[in-house]
């Protein structure tokens, strides 16, 4: 009800706004969320965020920091209101600045290609355009896993997903859906071929997991990317993108990760190294990092541990449905 009553009619509303507008919009509906919508999103930002610092932050400052990601999660959404838009012209002007450009040109200049290694952490969509419209060739792959089991309106979401995918120019972006469990061969080939391959870092999915520092915690984070860039042979480079008072973004590339093997001890090092340059966003723009909602404190024999929450899968099942309707 909400998709087909709010959001769709909000959507077209906002499409006849000019872009700045459109984001003045987002700003009063995060707020309003804040204010007179304490619901279970709201909730689970304030208890990510009391995990991490509770014991710095005030209960005002916990509430303003939850409101600040809020207005950042409307305009995420606007923003991706007006992907169809995007040309070379136009990202220019939202997404003007790349800092360590040079990182990317030199992995490249080698003759493979590079992990670009995104966060849950600002507008995806812009660090995209950022790149393909500057002439870059990617591969970004999403991991295909249930939705959640409050989500029923998969002919709706599955639709969302296809108008997003229909506006990326094809000859320079391709978008992989990739079951867990089944093989990553074309990832690989991308890689040798020169491509630049789009993975996130602080994902939930994963076969195998390590401890690294984070913000005065540990926490878990799984070893899939270091371990393909280690076997692949090329140099993960951490990306971050930031949205400025204007509205408009900088993308941030930092240093490359490279990694001489796949061993335990490299693997973990890779994991710390990316975990520390995560840590020094997340403080530095809280309100950027959407995994505040999924981040829960576990404890086991090791002690206590900071994780991103996944929905439990019954994989078989799921494989079902997924060949049935098509996905």
């Amino acid at each position: 009800m909400a998709l087909l009553f709010l959001f769709y009619p909000l959507r077209w509303l906002l499409r006849g706004l000019s872009w700045k507008w459109a984001l003045k919009a987002g700003t009063l509906l995060g707020t309003l969320h804040a204010r007179c919508w304490r619901d279970r999103l709201y909730r689970q930002l304030r208890d990510g965020m009391r995990t991490v610092w509770g014991d710095v932050l005030t209960l005002a400052d916990l509430e303003r920091q939850v409101r600040r990601h809020l207005i950042i999660r409307y305009k995420h959404l606007i923003d991706g209101f007006f992907y169809h838009t995007l040309d070379a012209t136009r990202t220019a002007h939202w997404v003007p600045a790349i800092d360590g450009r040079c990182h990317l040109d030199s992995a490249l200049a080698r003759g493979r290609g590079a992990i670009i290694l995104a966060s849950h952490f600002g507008s995806l969509g812009m660090l995209l355009a950022a790149l393909v419209f500057r002439g870059y060739r990617l591969y970004q792959v999403f991991t295909l896993t249930p939705s959640p089991h409050h989500r029923t309106w998969g002919w709706i979401e599955r639709a969302i997903m296809r108008a997003k995918v229909r506006c990326w120019p094809r000859d320079r972006i391709e978008l992989a859906f990739w079951r867990p469990g089944t093989y990553l061969r074309p990832l690989y080939r991308r890689l040798c071929a020169g491509d630049v391959v789009v993975l996130y870092g602080d994902g939930a999915r994963g076969q195998q997991f390590t401890r690294v520092p984070f913000l005065g915690h540990s926490l878990s984070l799984s070893v899939g990317p270091f371990k393909i860039a280690a076997r692949a042979r090329v140099p993960l480079i951490p990306a971050f993108i930031v949205r400025q008072a204007d509205d408009r973004h900088r993308l941030i590339l930092a240093p490359p990760i490279v990694l001489c093997d796949d061993a335990p001890a490299s693997l973990q090092h890779g994991a710390a190294q990316y975990a520390a340059q995560l840590a020094r966003y997340v403080v530095a723009y809280p309100e950027h990092w959407f995994t505040w909602a999924r981040l829960r404190r576990h404890q086991d024999a090791n002690g206590a541990v900071l994780a991103f929450a996944r929905a439990d899968v019954d994989r078989a099942q799921f494989y079902r449905e997924a060949q049935r309707q098509g996905v």
